[in-house]
C-alpha cells in the first residue's frame, strides 16, 4: 500500500491548456485522488466507479477532456476511453466535442489527441489500425444502447457481430482492453440492469458518471459536486430572475408580448456588446415551455401571425415536439442545432420537452413558462437550458448576465412561495481533500459543505456566495469583485421591462467611435508569429538574469589572481603537512582584451544544443554574455584574463541547464518582427463620463486622460482601471493606451491560443524609451496556471523583440496583482517594484 499519488504538474498543465474553470479542475483533481485512494492505498480491485455531480452550463465536457488528457498523460497512461451517451443527440454532441477542426471542438487544447472511433468508422481499416496502436489514445463515443442492446434499431447489433479483423466483435474487443476508462455522459440516465450488465462485461478499469442530476440512490457515488446555488453566486452561470404580473392580465398573449419585448431589448444589447467588442453578433432567443404539442402549434400560429406584435416574429419561430416526424423533424433539428449561428433566423423556441440534456446553447435569455408551475421550470434540466454565459464571463450589463424566467403564477402568488423556491437549491458541495494520517500517509477524503444561498430574496437582494474552506488539493473560484453583480430573485414584469428599456436606450443613443488623439505619441506594436515546431527552444525562453549576474560574481571570487604560499612541515608524528604562509605571490595574468573573452563566451554559447545560428539568437546570446560581464564588475577584462577557460565551460553549463527547464510546450517566436502603429478604431456604447475620478465601472468609459492614446478608455477590472491612473500621472512615462482584443495578440499555446495584455505603456528616462505590457489580475487569479504560462510567453516575446535588433529601447512584462496596486497608491514606480516581472 502506498500514499495518494497524483501528478499535480500534469494537472496544472492541463488546466492552463484547457482554460479550466475552478470547479472543472477541482472535478478532475478529485477523480484523480479518489481513484489513486481505490487503487494505491486501499488495494482495491476494479473498476472503481464514481460520480461527478457539477452544475448545468459549469462545462462537463470540459471535463471529460481533461479526465482523457490527465489519464493518457500518466506515466502509465491510458489509451482507451469509452464516452456513452444516453442518446443520439448527446453523442452527436459528443462527436463535434472532439472532432478536430469542429467549431464546437476542445481538441485543439488537448495534448493527448484522442482517435475518435464511432458507429459510422469502427469499420473501416485506418480506425481499425489506431484501435490496435498501443501508443495511440482512443475516443470510442456511443449510445449506450448501441452497447447494451443488441437489436438493428439500437445500432447494437453491429457492435456484438463478429468482425474477421477483430477476430471477435467490437464489443468484445472492448472488454478485452485492460485499460478501459468509461466516461458516463448525463449518468443519470441508465442505471437499469443492462447498463450494470454492461460495466461488468466490459471490465473498465474507472468509471466516471458526469451529471447535474444523480440519482439518490448514487449519493455514495459522488466524489465531486457543484450545486447550482454556488454556479449562480460564482457567477459561472447567468442568474436567473422570477419575472410575473402584478395585474390579472395572464393571458397567452399578453405573456408572449412580455417575453418579445423583453427579448427585442436584450438584442440591441447584445448586438451592441458584440459590435463593441468585434465579435460575431449574438442573437438572444426565448423558450417557450409548452404543456402539449396542441398548445405548442397554438404558440406558433399566434407568434406567427401579423397580428401579433406586427408580424415582427413571422419565420423566426421553431417548434420541436415529440409529435414532428419525418422531413419536418429533421428540418427542425437542424435548425435548432444552428440557433447559435449569427445568421439563424430563430428567436422563439417551442417545446413540450424535448429540449433537455444535450442541447447546450449560451443565448436562451427569456424562458416562458406559459402553463407550467414555475416550479417545474426550476428543475434544474429546464432551467439549464439557459443558464450558459454567451460572453462566456459576465459582462457587467445586468441584462445580459441574467436569465429572466416568465412565470405562469402572479407576482403575489410567487412572493408566497418564495422559501419554497429557495429550497431547491438548498444543497451541498463535495470535494475530495488530501490529508495525512497520524502515521503520516497521505490520503484523500470526501468533504462535505452545506449550501443556503437566498437565490430568490423578495427585495431582489442575493446572498454573497458562501465560504468555502480550502484543502491542500483545491482552491476556490469565481469573481471576486462583486460589486456590478445582477440582482436576481423576484421582479414585476412592468419593472423588468422598464430597466431593460432604459438600459438599451442608454447603449443605442450613445454610440460613440474613438481615434488616437491628435498629438499623442504614437505607439509601435511590434508583431511576430510562432515557430510551428514544438521542439524548438530558444535563448529567448530564458527570463531569469539573476543566474547569470551570480555566475559573474562567482566567477570573480574564483579568479582571485594571488596564489597563495604553502609551507610543507612535519608534524608532531612526523608527517609532512602543508602550512599556509605568511606571504603570497601575484599571479601571472595574460593582458587578453576585453572583447576578445566576450566573442569567446558567446561563442560557448551558441555551441551549446539546440542553439539555433540564427541572428536574433546571436542577439539573445549576446545579453546573457553581457549579464554575466556586469556582474563581474570593473576587473571583467583582468578576470577573464586569468580564467576565461573556466568562464566558458560554466557558462555554457548555466545555459544547457536553463534550456532543459523549458518545456518542450512553451511557445518560440521568430525573429521577424514586423511593426504597426496601435491606432484602431474603438467603438463604446458604454456610459462616457468626463474625467477619472470615479470608482471603477465595467459599464462607463472613463475621460480626462493627459497621456492614454485615447481620448476614453475603460476597463474591465478595478485594478486595470487603477494601473491606468497610475500611468497617467507618472512623470516619465509618455503614452499608454488600454489594449483591446487582437491590439497585440500573443501566442501562448503551441495550439496557437492568443491572448492581449491589458495596457501598454511607453516611459523614458534620461533619453532611454522602455516599453511596458502590463497584466493586471485579482490576487486569486494571479497564481493560476494558465496566467503562469501567459506571462512565460509573453516574457519569451520581449525577449524576442528585444533581440530582434529592429526595436528602439525595450521592451518589458509585468503582472500586478490586486494587491500589487492597491498597495503601491497610484504609483508607477512603486507598481513596478511590486510587481512581478
Amino acid at each position: 500500500m502506498t500514499d495518494v499519488t497524483i501528478d499535480q504538474d500534469l494537472l496544472k498543465q492541463i488546466a492552463a491548456r484547457l482554460e479550466l474553470r475552478d470547479p472543472n479542475q477541482q472535478a478532475i483533481e478529485s477523480v484523480a485522488a479518489m481513484t489513486s485512494m481505490h487503487y494505491d492505498v486501499d488495494g482495491k480491485e476494479g473498476p472503481f466507479e464514481c460520480i461527478v455531480d457539477s452544475a448545468t452550463g459549469v462545462g462537463k465536457t470540459y471535463v471529460m477532456a481533461g479526465l482523457i488528457d490527465y489519464f493518457a498523460g500518466l506515466e502509465t497512461p491510458a489509451r482507451n476511453f469509452l464516452l456513452l451517451a444516453p442518446g443520439r443527440t448527446i453523442r452527436d454532441k459528443s462527436v463535434k466535442n472532439f472532432t478536430p477542426g469542429n467549431s464546437k471542438s476542445l481538441t485543439a487544447a488537448m495534448k493527448a489527441a484522442p482517435y475518435v472511433v464511432t458507429k459510422d468508422n469502427f469499420k473501416q481499416s485506418s480506425t481499425l489500425t489506431a484501435m490496435k496502436d498501443p501508443s495511440r489514445t482512443k475516443l470510442y463515443i456511443f449510445t449506450v444502447q448501441a452497447l447494451t442492446q443488441k437489436d438493428e434499431k439500437s445500432g447494437g447489433r453491429e457492435t456484438h457481430e463478429y468482425q474477421e479483423t477483430l477476430s471477435g466483435s467490437f464489443y468484445e474487443f472492448l472488454a478485452n482492453l485492460n485499460d478501459l476508462v468509461v466516461l458516463a455522459d448525463e449518468h443519470h440516465c441508465y442505471r437499469g440492469k443492462a447498463f450494470a450488465r454492461t460495466i461488468n462485461e466490459l471490465h473498465p478499469e474507472l468509471v466516471v458518471g458526469l451529471t447535474a442530476t444523480p440519482a439518490p440512490a448514487d449519493g455514495d457515488m459522488v466524489v465531486y459536486r457543484y450545486p447550482l446555488a454556488r454556479a449562480i453566486t460564482d457567477r459561472l452561470v447567468k442568474t436567473p430572475v422570477l419575472v410575473a404580473r402584478k395585474d390579472d392580465r395572464i393571458d397567452d398573449h399578453t405573456k408572449l408580448l412580455d417575453g418579445v419585448t423583453l427579448l427585442r431589448y436584450k438584442e440591441r444589447l447584445a448586438h451592441a456588446r458584440c459590435d463593441e467588442e468585434g465579435i460575431p453578433r449574438i442573437n438572444p432567443v426565448m423558450l417557450v415551455i409548452a404543456q402539449d404539442t396542441s398548445e405548442a402549434d397554438r404558440y406558433r400560429d399566434m407568434l406567427d401571425s401579423e397580428a401579433f406584435d406586427g408580424g415582427a416574429w413571422v419565420g423566426r419561430t421553431l417548434v420541436v415536439h415529440s409529435n414532428l416526424t419525418g422531413d419536418e423533424k429533421e428540418n427542425a433539428l437542424a435548425a435548432l442545432d444552428e440557433v447559435e449561428d449569427p445568421n439563424s433566423p430563430v428567436r422563439i423556441i417551442i417545446s413540450v420537452g424535448m429540449l433537455k440534456e444535450g442541447w447546450d446553447v449560451k443565448n436562451v435569455y427569456v424562458i416562458a413558462s406559459m402553463r407550467v408551475s414555475v416550479s417545474t421550470v426550476l428543475t434544474e434540466q429546464t432551467l439549464g437550458r439557459g443558464m450558459r454565459l454567451p460572453f462566456g464571463q459576465y459582462t457587467g450589463i445586468e441584462m445580459l448576465d441574467t436569465l429572466e424566467v416568465l412565470a405562469h403564477e402572479r407576482y403575489e402568488a410567487l412572493l408566497a412561495k418564495r422559501h419554497a423556491l429557495n429550497e431547491r437549491f438548498i444543497d451541498h458541495a463535495v470535494l475530495a481533500e488530501l490529508r495525512r494520517t497520524a502515521e503520516g500517509k497521505l490520503i484523500a477524503r470526501k468533504r462535505v459543505i452545506e449550501e443556503d444561498a437566498d437565490i430568490f430574496p423578495a427585495d431582489g437582494q442575493g446572498d454573497e456566495p458562501p465560504t468555502v474552506p480550502t484543502g491542500e488539493l483545491t482552491n476556490t473560484g469565481g469573481d471576486s469583485a462583486r460589486s456590478e453583480a445582477p440582482k436576481g430573485g423576484l421582479a414585476d414584469i412592468e419593472d423588468t421591462l422598464a430597466k431593460a428599456k432604459a438600459a438599451a436606450a442608454e447603449t443605442e443613443s450613445k454610440p460613440r467611435k474613438h481615434y488616437p488623439v491628435i498629438g499623442r505619441t504614437q505607439i509601435a506594436i511590434p508583431y511576430t508569429t510562432k515557430v510551428a515546431s514544438k521542439v524548438a527552444v530558444s535563448l529567448n525562453q530564458i527570463h531569469d538574469e539573476q543566474p547569470f549576474i551570480a555566475l559573474g560574481r562567482a566567477l570573480t571570487t574564483e579568479a582571485d589572481t594571488e596564489l597563495r604560499r604553502t609551507l610543507l612541515k612535519p608534524d608532531e608524528t612526523g608527517t609532512i603537512r602543508g602550512v599556509q604562509a605568511e606571504g603570497t605571490v601575484r599571479a601571472l595574468a595574460l593582458d587578453i582584451p576585453l572583447e576578445s573573452s566576450r566573442d569567446a563566451l558567446l561563442k560557448a554559447i551558441m555551441r551549446v544544443p539546440k542553439v539555433r545560428p540564427d541572428a536574433g539568437e546571436v542577439r539573445a546570446a549576446q545579453r546573457l554574455v553581457n549579464l554575466v560581464i556586469d556582474g563581474m564588475g570593473d576587473a571583467a577584462q583582468e578576470h577573464l584574463s586569468a580564467f576565461g577557460e573556466r568562464a566558458v565551460r560554466r557558462l555554457g553549463s548555466l545555459v544547457t541547464e536553463q534550456l532543459k527547464v523549458v518545456a518542450s510546450n512553451d511557445v518560440v517566436f521568430s525573429d521577424e518582427v514586423q511593426f504597426a502603429p496601435l491606432a484602431k478604431e474603438r467603438v463604446s456604447t458604454r456610459e462616457h463620463l468626463d474625467g477619472h475620478s470615479e470608482p471603477h465601472s465595467k459599464a462607463i468609459a472613463f475621460d480626462g486622460w493627459k497621456k492614454c492614446l485615447y481620448k476614453y478608455a475603460w476597463f474591465d477590472t478595478s485594478p486595470e482601471y487603477k494601473a491606468a491612473q497610475a500611468l497617467d500621472d507618472a512623470p516619465n512615462v509618455i503614452v499608454w493606451a488600454r489594449l483591446h482584443i487582437n491590439d497585440l495578440p500573443i501566442t501562448w499555446t503551441q495550439e496557437g491560443r492568443t491572448y492581449n495584455p491589458d495596457l501598454v505603456a511607453i516611459e523614458e528616462i534620461d533619453g532611454q524609451r522602455t516599453s511596458w505590457l502590463i497584466e493586471t489580475k485579482m490576487n486569486k487569479e494571479a497564481t493560476a496556471e494558465d496566467v503562469r504560462q501567459k506571462m512565460k510567453a509573453a516574457k519569451t516575446w520581449a525577449n524576442t523583440v528585444n533581440n530582434s535588433g529592429m526595436v528602439d529601447g525595450r521592451w518589458h512584462y509585468i503582472l500586478l496583482t490586486e494587491d500589487d496596486v492597491n498597495d503601491a497608491g497610484l504609483d508607477w514606480d512603486q507598481m513596478k517594484a511590486f510587481g512581478t516581472r
